[in-house]
């Protein structure tokens, strides 16, 4: 499934908010699976969020999508949580430029 990350960036890269939705939908659904799959979280969080991680230009996407179910979850809940863990495997792909674009993201 690694290798097929990168094609994501394909659908971003034009103005086209369809492409851009369907994005979205994969992302929200890797996020789910990442909440609910237990038994692969550490298998997920490497593979999965450290390989997009690594992609500068589906960051801010996979960012807001973060964002918006911790935001769903609220503060301390289990979504919040396991995206703030995420978040950090993400960050281990590239750790100034995921940093600089929450810490930009909150001002």
């Amino acid at each position: 499934m690694t290798p097929w990350l990168l094609n994501l960036v394909r659908f971003c890269k034009h103005n086209d908010d369809a492409k851009r939705q369907r994005v979205t939908a994969i992302l929200d659904k890797l996020i789910t699976m990442t909440i609910n799959e237990k038994q692969m979280y550490p298998s997920i969080q490497a593979k999965i969020w450290g390989s997009l991680g690594q992609i500068t230009d589906l960051l801010d996407v996979v960012l807001d999508s973060f964002i918006k179910t911790s935001a769903t979850g609220g503060l301390g809940s289990i979504k919040a949580e396991v995206m703030a863990d995420t978040a950090v495997a993400l960050a281990s792909g590239n750790v100034k430029l995921v940093s600089n674009k929450v810490r930009f993201s909150t001002l």
